[in-house]
């Protein structure tokens, strides 16, 4: 078995990354319909198989 270590600074970096993450996704919630539409159309174009994996397409 493989043990994995992360350091205070990788935690730190991952928390902010999600924080960043949930701020940009109630950010664009908060604008209504057409922005999350918009998004959804970005993150499809952008990639497609995590957008099929979120079920977006």
């Amino acid at each position: 078995m493989k043990h994995v270590s992360l350091s205070l600074r990788d935690m730190e970096a991952e928390r902010t990354r999600r924080d960043k993450a949930r701020v940009l996704i109630d950010t664009v919630r908060r604008k209504g319909d057409d922005a999350s539409s918009e998004m959804i159309h970005f993150l499809c174009e952008l990639d497609h198989h995590f957008s099929e994996h979120l079920g977006l397409m």
